[in-house]
C-alpha cells in the first residue's frame, strides 16, 4: 500500500469515529430513532422534546451535535424549525438498518 492510500484511510477512519463516537449518546440514537420513524419525515423541535419526554434546550444541543456532523439537517418555515435526517450522508442507510430490526427481544 502507498502512504497516500494509508493517510486518506486514516482520515476516513477518523471522520467515521467522529460520526460514531457523537452518535453514542442515548438521546441522539433516541432522536435518530424517533425522525426514522416519523411519517412525515421531519418533526419540529416540540414533537421531538414532547415525543422523547426531554427538556428544549437539551434537545437542541442534541439537534445542533447531530447536524454538526452531517446526520439531520434543519429546515425552517415560519415560526417553526424542523428536523429531519440528512440522506445524503452515507452513513444514514446503515443507521436506519440498526432500526429496523430490533436489537433486543
Amino acid at each position: 500500500m502507498n502512504d497516500f492510500y494509508l493517510m486518506d484511510m486514516t482520515q476516513e477512519n477518523k471522520g467515521l469515529a467522529t460520526i460514531l463516537k457523537a452518535m453514542g449518546h442515548p438521546t441522539r440514537i433516541a432522536i435518530f430513532n424517533l425522525l426514522h420513524r416519523a411519517r412525515c419525515n421531519r418533526l419540529t423541535v416540540k414533537s421531538i422534546y414532547e415525543g422523547l419526554n426531554i427538556d428544549q434546550p437539551s434537545a437542541s444541543r442534541h439537534l445542533g451535535i447531530m447536524r454538526n456532523i452531517g446526520i439531520l439537517e434543519r429546515v425552517q418555515e415560519a415560526q417553526n424549525t424542523f428536523y429531519c435526517i440528512c440522506e445524503e450522508n452515507p452513513i444514514i442507510d446503515c443507521f436506519r438498518r440498526c432500526f429496523d430490526k430490533p436489537f433486543f427481544e
